[in-house]
């Protein structure tokens, strides 16, 4: 009787999700860091139609910013479901305004892409990145900001992401550290970067290249960027099909390394080291002795020891995924 009560403490998921989120918390940045995300872009997307114009497009549900919601992440996708631009929409002054923010490299595609699908909406879409400066703040709280100079947008898809910062691009980096809280020291982006991959987060194209992906590969559904109970958008099909079926057999997933990386081109296979022949996924970047890998999960977590190039890592499973429910222990037992 008190080996089955002990059970039910030790296996409800609640209690290993606490455990193994302060275990994973451990290994964040314990001070306020201020990185400037010079690869990311803005586009300003305003006018009357502007929330149902981007309703079909994206992967979420626009009608969270009806519910208070200041940041959605969202993906848009192409016909066959795969993704082409991951971004986050951020609600911007008037009502029927919205900055996306994506990868800079990627904003004049995306601006033609929704240009393409505007047809005789009212709708204006343009490009401000000149105006504006794009910043991560990893912190566990921040002042609330909105005005003409910054503004501050919890990330929706992680806590452990902190905040966006959108500023005007005369303020400098020290001013908005001074503004958006105290104690605040400025990182660069590749620290930001290597955050992001051990936390098993894709951002960009260098992580997700246009139309080769899925979305719930890219961990969108864990990352609260897709709604399956909206209308129809470009790309929905396929994603409720596989949501449905319950099937997704590889997501992206931190990798980390024995040792600090110098080297590895990008798509390396990444094989089981006991079955070089094995193919279990690909190389999508690496900072120091993480890296970032769009690997079959299943096989990846039970091979333990894993190869790429000539670098030996291991698969994680992030902590902030969904813990599955063990069964319960018999009551005879």
């Amino acid at each position: 009787m008190i080996f089955y009560q002990v059970n039910r403490i030790l296996y409800k998921p609640y209690v290993i999700y606490k455990f193994l989120r302060k275990v994973h918390t451990e290994t964040l940045p314990s001070s306020n860091i201020l990185y400037p995300l010079r690869n990311r872009g803005l586009l300003k997307v305003a006018g009357d139609d502007a929330s149902v114009f981007l309703q079909g497009l994206i992967t979420n549900d626009m009608n969270h910013f009806e519910e208070g919601a200041k940041s959605v992440y969202a993906m848009f996708l192409n016909n066959k479901g795969r993704v082409l631009y991951d971004t986050l929409i951020h609600k911007w002054g008037a009502e029927s305004s919205f900055l996306i923010e994506c990868d800079r490299k990627l904003i004049t595609i995306l601006q033609r892409h929704l240009k393409l699908y505007k047809l005789k909406r009212k709708v204006d879409i343009e490009d401000i990145n000149k105006d504006y400066s794009i910043y991560a703040l990893i912190a566990l709280n921040a002042p609330d900001i909105s005005d003409d100079k910054i503004n501050v947008y919890k990330d929706p898809r992680l806590t452990d992401l902190g905040y966006r910062i959108i500023s005007s691009v005369d303020a400098k980096d020290s001013e908005v550290a001074q503004t958006v809280g105290k104690d605040v020291t400025e990182g660069d982006e590749d620290g930001y970067k290597y955050l992001r991959y051990k936390l098993g987060v894709s951002e960009g194209s260098d992580d997700l290249p246009p139309g080769t992906s899925f979305p719930l590969e890219a961990n969108c559904d864990y990352l609260h960027g897709v709604s399956f109970h909206k209308g129809c958008y470009i790309g929905q099909e396929l994603t409720a099909r596989v949501h449905h079926t319950g099937v997704v057999r590889k997501r992206i997933m931190p990798l980390k390394f024995t040792e600090t990386i110098s080297n590895i081109e990008q798509d390396s296979v990444i094989s089981a080291s006991n079955n070089p022949k094995s193919n279990l996924g690909k190389l999508k970047g690496f900072v120091n002795n993480y890296g970032l890998g769009l690997i079959r999960t299943k096989e990846a977590l039970d091979a333990k020891t894993l190869k790429v190039a000539n670098y030996s890592a291991e698969a994680l499973k992030p902590s902030w995924w969904p813990i599955e429910a063990p069964k319960e222990v018999p009551k005879n037992e």
